[in-house]
């Protein structure tokens, strides 16, 4: 006697009814009486009453501890007879693969006439309760205080990216939607990351909120991001070699004073400090070490001022010759050849 079971499902989700098909040949030339059909069904999965069809004929299996058992079944000689029903996963069921096992069994001994056939479905997320969907909206922050007010639009063609790879870009109102971005794991939630394409940005804007985010998702709730960007004024500030004494980090006494007239154009109005060093034969480490020593005397006294925002500073380093300067050989190489 062999068996195989079957369903026309691979990806189900809770609740959702899944068919079952078994089917039992005979290779005997008589008649044998006495088979019962066995089915076990995964731990979470319910058998749905009254969908069992044998031979298309209604009849009720008898549930006993998780198997499912038509008993007292003849199989005909040479004959096929098909087993039909429906089982549901219920709510506990957990996503991953869940294997429906079947047998045929001698009833009076309940020794084994086929071998186990088995038909394996894999619970994946609900898209309607599991999922957590996206939305969000890019506008002009002009006060750049982070929040929307009445008369700031949307920045449309702006582009917003997940960790795993998902992407989305803002419409002509500013608004962008990710469907089903994310699955939580079930009970504790998940974090969810998302970051704004500052490239995409139009072109003298730069972001006044964080450019990634980091919310807490749970199953079945949506996620809300807002993202500001603005027009700065950028203040350039370019350096080189002859504002600092030789080899070494510590300002020229004539240029330490342009720092606090730095600082006073800084507090007019809010901008962004880009310092650039133009680089020439100097060691890259001690122009790192410039660049470093040159970055906090600007930020210590920008903070003694105690401004009303805070100061974003980029650096640059800009070498003449397009790269650093090449170490000079002090031992000549040595021919192989030579006596």
């Amino acid at each position: 006697v062999s068996i195989t079971k079957t369903t026309p499902m691979v990806n189900v989700t809770r609740g959702q009814m899944v068919p079952y098909t078994l089917t039992v040949r005979s290779s005997w030339t008589i008649d044998v009486p006495g088979v019962d059909v066995v089915d076990r069904y995964p731990v979470g999965f319910k058998y749905i009453e009254g969908s069992a069809r044998v031979d298309g004929q209604p009849l009720e299996p008898v549930l006993l501890d998780g198997e499912l058992i038509w008993e007292d079944l003849t199989l005909t000689a040479e004959g096929e007879h098909t087993v039909e029903l429906l089982l549901a996963p219920g709510a506990g069921v957990v996503e991953g693969e869940y294997t429906n096992r079947a047998q045929a069994r001698l009833g009076l001994t309940g020794e084994a006439l086929s071998q186990e056939a088995t038909a394996t479905v894999r619970m994946v997320a609900d898209p309607t309760f599991d999922c957590t969907d996206v939305t969000g909206k890019v506008f002009n922050d002009s006060d750049r205080n982070g929040l929307q007010n009445g008369d700031e639009y949307g920045i449309q063609g702006v582009r917003l990216v997940t960790p795993t790879g998902l992407a989305a870009l803002t419409d002509q109102h500013g608004r962008f939607h990710i469907t089903c971005a994310i699955t939580p794991h079930d009970g504790r939630g998940s974090n969810f990351m998302l970051k704004l394409d500052d490239r995409t940005l139009p072109s003298g804007f730069r972001t006044s909120t964080r450019p990634f985010q980091i919310k807490r998702a749970t199953r079945g709730k949506a996620l809300h991001f807002s993202f500001g960007a603005s027009i700065y004024r950028v203040v350039g500030l370019d350096v080189a070699d002859p504002v600092f004494q030789p080899d070494s980090t510590e300002m020229r006494p004539q240029w330490r004073p342009r720092v606090e007239l730095l600082v006073d154009e800084l507090e007019k109005a809010p901008a962004i400090l880009r310092l650039s060093y133009l680089a020439d034969v100097e060691d890259p480490k001690l122009v790192e070490r410039r660049v470093k020593r040159l970055r906090r005397m600007i930020r210590d006294a920008w903070d003694s001022r105690d401004a009303d925002y805070r100061l974003a500073i980029e650096e640059e380093i800009f070498w003449r010759m397009g790269k650093p300067p090449e170490k000079d050989r002090r031992f000549a190489s040595v021919r192989e050849d030579a006596p």
